[in-house]
């Protein structure tokens, strides 16, 4: 009932928008809300009242994710305000929320990197740590945007429109040795994209938007890396800003590598505080205070850590003449403990 408005709204958005993703998403999400008035209310978008859709915002809300509901709601003020000009309709769209995730430990973002085997994945790998670049930028990665001697990669039509990052001598590095090995495209206008599909039915074809590809190779180098929890391409940027952190790097510095607009975005994955609460309590639990203890129970507890092989023979009688200087030794019969 509603192909010829969607047809229409379609080629607004290709005259309005320039980003692919926000075109699809918009007209998935105003189709979504057509087929759901004429389901529920038997109306077509022409016989709308302001009460249609903000019944359709209760549903929303009702039933799916906050975060979800951000984009499905703007697309409907898109389409009624923007598209319709009936601005009366507009509903109002509830903030994004801050959603908590587990990110990959220090140890486990190491563990990925080195696990990177042919040129291609160390590319990958590398551009994702040290650029912090996002699954969708991939395909758009052009070989003339690298301006190695000024060590600056531009990149076009990204989230934050037209941007740039620092190339770090880790990504130059992957960069000159992926050329050697990239396979030559088929086709003349893929001659300048940097990523070219090395086997399969797509050799020698350039990445396509919206191609599974890098998460396909993110979880095959997981995979190899041992790394239990699941790993996706969206989960690698948090992680190594996250790690900056941790390491003390200036949060300015890993704003301007991320690309974010304010510096309050960047600073969600600060937990160097969390960080310092962690070393505190591994410290004192590790070495408790012992000084309300008598001498047995003093001796006991460094001789419980001798046995489970947390500290040495000499840790352990260094250990002792400082907590129990009042006791004499006979030589170095304490080994006998």
């Amino acid at each position: 009932m509603n192909e010829e408005i969607l047809r229409k709204y379609l080629d607004y958005l290709r005259r309005e928008y320039r980003k692919e993703n926000t075109r699809k998403n918009y007209y998935k999400f105003v189709k979504y809300f057509l087929e759901w008035l004429w389901k529920t209310k038997h109306k077509t978008y022409d016989k709308l009242t302001p009460e249609d859709t903000q019944d359709y915002r209760a549903f929303c809300l009702e039933n799916y994710k906050t975060n979800g509901n951000v984009g499905r709601l703007n697309a409907i003020n898109n389409f009624v305000d923007k598209f319709l000009h009936r601005p009366e309709m507009r509903i109002s769209v509830p903030a994004s929320e801050y959603v908590n995730k587990p990110v990959l430990s220090h140890e486990e973002l190491e563990r990925y990197r080195n696990a990177a085997e042919t040129p291609l994945e160390k590319l990958i790998v590398t551009y994702q740590i040290d650029g912090l670049l996002r699954p969708s930028e991939f395909p758009k990665l052009r070989i003339s945007l690298h301006d190695c001697d000024n060590q600056i990669l531009y990149l076009d039509d990204t989230k934050t429109g037209n941007n740039s990052i620092i190339l770090t001598p880790n990504m130059i590095k992957a960069f000159r040795e992926y050329l050697r090995y990239r396979p030559k495209p088929k086709r003349k206008e893929d001659e300048d994209k940097l990523i070219i599909s090395d086997k399969g039915r797509f050799y020698g074809l350039a990445l396509k938007e919206g191609s599974e590809f890098i998460r396909r190779h993110t979880k095959k180098i997981a995979a190899r890396a041992g790394i239990k929890k699941s790993v996706y391409p969206y989960l690698i940027k948090p992680s190594a800003i996250t790690n900056a952190f941790n390491q003390r790097v200036n949060p300015k510095i890993i704003q301007r590598q991320a690309r974010h607009r304010k510096i309050e975005t960047t600073l969600r994955y600060d937990h160097t505080a969390d960080e310092m609460v962690k070393e505190y309590y591994n410290q004192i639990q590790k070495y408790p205070n012992i000084d309300s203890l008598d001498d047995k129970e003093k001796a006991r507890i460094w001789m419980d850590k001798l046995f489970a092989g947390e500290i040495d023979l000499k840790t352990f009688k260094d250990g002792i003449n400082i907590l129990l200087p009042t006791i004499k030794h006979r030589g170095d019969d304490i080994a006998y403990l």
